[in-house]
């Protein structure tokens, strides 16, 4: 099957197949290896950045103790911007200012694409992703895989390419790596692919060690690797052999702007608002949640008006919990910690962790104050 009949298949099966199951959690390094971005989604309306940026030293020769003499630093920077729209989908662009892909009339490569991750479950999933590429003048797909056993979580992908490398030839590529998950914040891993019809080029290879923030939604990674940037394109060969250099180094940190309502606080000049909702040293009656695998572990609950519900964090990140149209929104909840807030007024309420924005939950106040019941 040549390169464009390939990446037509993935872009028609963007388009049509059906979109059923929950998007995935707002850490993806610790999810995947430096040049595959694996079948991560992000959660719907969640907006999620990602930089990227590798640098080489060049001249003969060349590593990196040369930064301390007389080597000259080449920088490669990929800025990744993605929007969850509703699950399991989003929509992407990357940036790349020093693309390694020549192209007389164009000097930045932008790479705008749509992801699907239809299948999913919590040993694997599959996902689908398709894209145009400016500097190769090219429409791009990827249909990649990922599958956990124990500790080890392994990554492959099938790529095609209308025009790879602006060469004028289709183009198909394989790629396949593997995470080894040491802790819960560190992991460590590595991946290589190359083109297996198109252009003759030197097959791509990273490694990198990924570290989950603690008590936040960030990750970020220390790599090497032979490519220069992340796109489709670009991790699918050796990115230095077309200009000179050898190893590429660099660092990736990953920000989703999850919880809007929170990044909105910035600008508050007072107090948040109440509508009924508050706290209070000595609560009257107390309920419990549980955040619990990413989730409330009860969706529904009902108390009394003027008793209290108390959120514990059993889960091994940061948590918050916070009303659907800003009655409160708590600080980070870090493991083991708890939140309380008494409810006065009845009435229902929705709410979300604004870091994690696909655990949602509903209280139901009530006005008959003796007999509150827990909703299981």
């Amino acid at each position: 099957m040549s390169g464009r009949k390939v990446a037509g298949l993935l872009l028609l099966c963007v388009a049509y197949l059906p979109l059923a199951t929950p998007g995935a959690s707002a850490q993806p390094l610790t999810h995947r290896t430096p040049n595959m971005e694996g079948t991560w989604v992000t959660s719907p309306w969640n907006l999620h950045f990602q930089f990227n940026h590798r640098f080489r030293v060049l001249g003969d020769d060349a590593d990196v103790v040369d930064l301390f003499d007389d080597g000259v630093l080449d920088n490669s920077p990929t800025f990744t911007l993605s929007l969850g729209l509703w699950s399991p989908a989003m929509v992407g662009v990357k940036y790349v200012t020093s693309p390694a892909i020549i192209n007389g009339t164009r000097q930045n490569e932008w790479f705008p694409y749509l992801k699907v991750a239809p299948l999913r479950s919590d040993e694997w999933s599959l996902s689908i992703l398709g894209g145009y590429n400016t500097q190769a003048e090219s429409f791009d797909g990827e249909l990649a895989g990922q599958a956990s056993v124990g500790p080890i979580e392994l990554l492959g992908a099938v790529r095609g390419f209308t025009d790879a490398l602006h060469t004028g030839q289709e183009g198909v590529a394989l790629s396949g790596g593997a995470l080894l998950r040491l802790t819960d914040y560190l992991v460590v891993g590595g991946d290589l692919g190359g083109f297996v019809a198109g252009p003759d080029t030197t097959a791509a290879w990273s490694a990198g060690i990924h570290i989950g923030i603690p008590f936040t939604p960030h990750t970020f990674s220390l790599q090497v690797s032979n490519s220069t940037a992340t796109t489709l394109q670009e991790a699918s060969f050796k990115g230095t052999e077309l200009g000179g250099g050898g190893l590429v180094w660099g660092f990736e940190f990953t920000v989703p702007f999850s919880g809007f309502a929170r990044w909105g606080r910035i600008f508050e000049r007072g107090g948040t608002q109440e509508r009924g909702a508050g706290t209070e040293s000595t609560p009257v009656r107390v309920v419990e949640v549980d955040m619990r695998e990413m989730r409330f572990d009860r969706d529904t609950i009902r108390v009394a008006a003027g008793s209290s519900v108390r959120w514990v964090n059993r889960d091994h990140v940061a948590h918050t919990t916070a009303g659907d149209d800003g009655e409160w929104s708590s600080p980070l909840i870090g493991p083991g910690e708890t939140y309380t807030m008494r409810l006065t007024e009845p009435g229902e309420y929705s709410y979300y962790c604004t870091l994690h924005p696909f655990m949602r939950g509903v209280i139901i106040v009530e006005v008959d104050r003796s007999s509150p019941e827990d909703g299981r």
